[in-house]
């Protein structure tokens, strides 16, 4: 219930709890593999790990326990203590300097000081020697490296409450636990929270009163509309960026804009409207230029579609961006379409889950065949020629408008180059005439006429007369030129602009990569043949053809129907953006360290629905699932379920859920009636143009008012908008399943005070105004605008109350005013905030 009490009159909501977590952040592990390990091979374990001859002060990098324990200088790592860290002290300079040969670059110290404050998790133990014995084969066989099961839909004594198999499931579980399910949601609430979860957008009005007064069952109507609707790619589009880390910019220490990352983005969205088959999807990624296409549109898609080879952060600053921009490649693959932490096996065995180096650097070899287009560097491409060094050209006849560029630009050239001494003529005979040079010209040109004017020009000093003469001339040359520049640009400018995307293509020659040893650049092993993770087990073989890269037979090898994890991974991802928390919890790690599903006949039994039943369709999956009375239960609980089951995981109730960021700004431009449903065109980083944030770009574009939804805000992975950072937005560099959530203090001073809370709610307040006259009235229309439902009296007492005690009749702006309060309180409450 929304009670605006005396206190909150002026503020005009309710604050938060301060600095309570939802969920929990992720454990650093990945960080240290992805991100320190690297480094410590890289400049470390020369002189300090198990191998070095003498290592240099007693200290050894290469296991947890020596970092720890330090050298003859105390502990190089206390976890959480930056300033008792030596490592840090010795890599920012301050005290010993290390590496000596060259200081590490400001964003790998800050990852460093970033993992120390996590409090420095590291998986290593013991010897780390890359000649060490493979453990690949000490690991107990994985729940998610077994096959994909077709069970048995188990019986239940309850017959009345399942409607689908997948309640049977689920109830299946409850019975033995001697549990319940919570009763139906109200229709306002189940109403609220398919149109989020499907859309991203609260129900209209009339859509809450015309669902609520319906006396028949209008809800799978309601789902076929809203599966239906251009919304559901905005919707499943974001969610699918956060896991393939979309970004508009390459991050890292150099954050230079992408200006055609867009390209991709529009491209999820469409996908998922269109409801592609899943696996056409992941193979049109990995794959896309290599594979046969229907026609122009067809081949531009699949183009597109590889961009999430090239989307990824880099860095910039010299390294091995070669070998940098591969573990980003294999690490957004494996962890998106499979939730296995592959890159851990770059420099070592992985030491959780069996993945020896030799299956990474398998891979690796696939991806270090492509060129990778992700636009320029520091450097800006501004010729065509440059253009399309950097980028991938979606244009068919790219060298017919190449060639045709670069004839123009030949003839341009030399018109110019006839023009330049030209001009400077012009300007040196313009010193030697008379101020009145301009009437002295057209007695000039009267004379050639045989005017009455002869004899004025006649009379003009000889000298004159004849720069005068030359004067004319040169004019007239230059007047010739310039109108065949201009006939050319004109010419020029009919010919249609090359389109670009990010995107990779295949080298002409291909070759195996070795293993780096200890991932680093040079240091050769042995060097394994192009191929996949050892560890699944298909019926079909997937030999690489010499010429190939091999990126088509990995797409078809992730998208087997028998892979063990594809199917599962996805269907665990579609659960936990309908439930709040996956059947796997840990969404992106399928692997040893991650959890165990909750419900493993379910998952097994959705996941090969998926694949057999629905032909991998999206849409499909979402329409059985909340189609169940599992999804439609509500968030009510009861005490033995809180007894036995506190989390959750049996799914006795609905799980209530905070809305994310893009939502909540969506929600309240819609509430406004701000809200543009219409796409825009392209992306703001292409208006900001070419540039590296923080140096050389105007970032005026993206300050403007953007009525557009929160999927098409730019993301520059160095400059986000205020309300996605503040909402917990994940960190767009690295692939991200699940978001965090936290309940803190910044949350509540930007809806206290930012600009764009306080426009939408004055904004909503004008259209609550306008739908009556009445204040009663308002209240029922504003509560459903902004909540989904009417007010309950006490709320319509409390309001009426407040809306008397600032009243001033003579004062129509104050009147204004008050209801802006009242609606700003609405849309920063925790109800507007939450679905149930």
């Amino acid at each position: 219930m929304l009670i605006l009490q005396s206190h909150l009159r002026m503020l005009g909501f309710v604050t938060f709890v301060m600095g309570i977590s939802v969920a929990a952040a992720d454990d650093g592990i990945d960080f240290f593999e992805e991100k320190i390990r690297p480094i410590l091979a890289d400049y470390c374990y020369e002189c300090h790990s198990s191998e070095s001859e003498e290592p240099a002060g007693g200290l050894l990098l290469d296991s947890r326990a020596g970092t720890h324990e330090g050298g003859e200088t105390g502990p190089a790592v206390v976890p959480k203590d930056l300033n008792e860290s030596l490592l840090l002290s010795a890599i920012e300079y301050r005290d010993l300097e290390m590496p000596p040969d060259e200081k590490l670059d400001d964003e790998t110290i800050a990852e460093f000081r970033r993992w120390i404050k996590m409090g420095a998790p590291d998986p290593r133990d013991g010897d780390m020697s890359p000649h060490a014995e493979s453990e690949s084969d000490e690991f107990v066989p994985l729940w998610s490296l077994q096959p994909v099961q077709n069970p048995q839909v188990p019986t239940v004594q309850n017959q009345d409450w399942p409607t689908t198999d997948l309640d049977r499931f689920v109830l299946a579980r409850l019975e033995s636990a001697e549990l319940v399910p919570a009763i139906p949601a109200t229709k306002e609430a189940l109403l609220r929270r398919v149109t989020f979860d499907l859309t991203g957008l609260p129900p209209t009005v009339d859509e809450v009163r015309s669902f609520s007064s319906a006396t028949n069952d209008s809800y799978p109507a309601q789902v076929e509309r809203l599966l239906g609707s251009a919304q559901f790619g905005e919707r499943w589009g974001r969610h699918w960026l956060d896991v393939v880390r979309y970004g508009e910019s390459t991050g890292s220490s150099r954050d230079v804009l992408m200006l055609y990352s867009w390209r991709y983005r529009d491209y999820v969205i469409d996908a998922f409207n269109s409801d592609m088959p899943y696996d056409n999807f992941v193979q049109q990624q990995i794959s896309g230029d290599l594979l046969s296409a229907d026609g122009q549109e067809q081949r531009r898609s699949n183009l597109i579609a590889t961009g999430l080879l090239a989307i990824g952060s880099k860095s910039l600053n010299g390294g091995n961006l070669e070998l940098d921009i591969v573990d980003d490649q294999i690490d957004v693959i494996s962890k998106a379409f499979m939730a296995f932490t592959v890159s851990c096996a770059r420099c070592h065995d992985h030491k959780f889950d069996p993945v020896p180096t030799a299956d990474y650097y398998a891979m690796a070899g696939i991806f270090r065949n492509i060129d990778t287009f992700y636009g320029g560097s520091t450097r800006r491409p501004n010729t065509l020629k440059d253009q399309l060094k950097v980028y991938y050209p979606l244009t068919e006849d790219i060298a017919l408008v190449a060639g045709q560029v670069e004839q123009f630009g030949k003839q341009t050239a030399a018109i110019r180059k006839k023009i330049t001494p030209l001009d400077k003529r012009s300007k040196s005979l313009k010193k030697q005439l008379p101020g009145n040079w301009k009437q002295l010209l057209t007695l000039l040109a009267a004379d050639e006429g045989a005017s009455s004017n002869a004899e004025s020009v006649k009379a003009l000093p000889p000298k004159i007369r004849k720069s005068l003469q030359q004067y004319k001339d040169v004019q007239q040359q230059l007047s010739v030129l310039k109108k065949e520049l201009e006939d050319l640009q004109k010419q020029q400018a009919e010919i249609p602009l090359p389109e670009f995307a990010f995107a990779v293509r295949d080298r002409k020659k291909t070759q195996d990569w070795p293993i780096q040893i200890r991932g680093e650049k040079g240091k050769n092993g042995d060097t394994p043949s192009r191929g996949f993770l050892t560890c699944v087990e298909l019926r079909d073989e997937f030999s690489i053809p010499e010429e190939q890269s091999g990126r088509v037979q990995l797409a078809r090898w992730i998208t087997h129907a028998d892979h063990p994890l594809t199917s599962r991974v996805m269907v665990n991802r579609v659960w936990q953006h309908l439930f709040g928390t996956g059947l796997v919890q840990s969404v992106d790690n399928f692997g040893r360290s991650g959890a165990a599903p909750t419900h493993p006949l379910l998952l097994d039994w959705l996941a090969h629905r998926f694949v057999h039943q629905h032909q991998w369709s999206v849409k499909a999956l979402i329409r059985e699932i909340v189609s169940s009375q599992t999804y439609q239960m509500s968030s009510a609980s009861n005490k033995e379920g809180w007894r036995q089951d506190p989390s959750n995981e049996l799914l006795w109730r609905a799980n209530r859920r905070r809305l994310e960021a893009e939502a909540l700004r969506d929600a309240m431009l819609l509430a406004s009636g701000q809200l543009q449903s219409a796409r825009p065109s392209g992306s703001l980083v292409q208006q900001v143009g070419e540039g590296e944030v923080g140096r050389n770009i105007d970032t005026q574009p993206l300050e403007q008012p953007f009525p557009y939804r929160s999927v098409y805000l730019p993301i520059i992975r160095g400059l986000l908008p205020e309300m996605l950072k503040v909402f917990d937005f994940p960190e767009p560099s690295n692939p991200s399943g699940q978001r965090t959530v936290t309940n803190v203090p910044t949350q509540s001073l930007f809806l206290m005070n930012s600009e764009f809370v306080q426009q939408q709610s004055r904004d909503t307040a004008a259209r609550v105004m306008e739908s009556s006259s009445d204040d009663k009235e308002r209240m029922r229309y504003a509560w459903l605008l902004c909540l989904g439902r009417n007010p309950e009296s006490a709320e319509v007492e409390e309001t009426l109350q407040f809306l008397t005690q600032m009243s001033v009749p003579s004062d129509p702006e104050q009147n204004v005013a008050s209801w802006s309060v009242v609606c700003q309180s609405l849309l920063a409450s925790a109800e507007f905030r939450f679905i149930d």
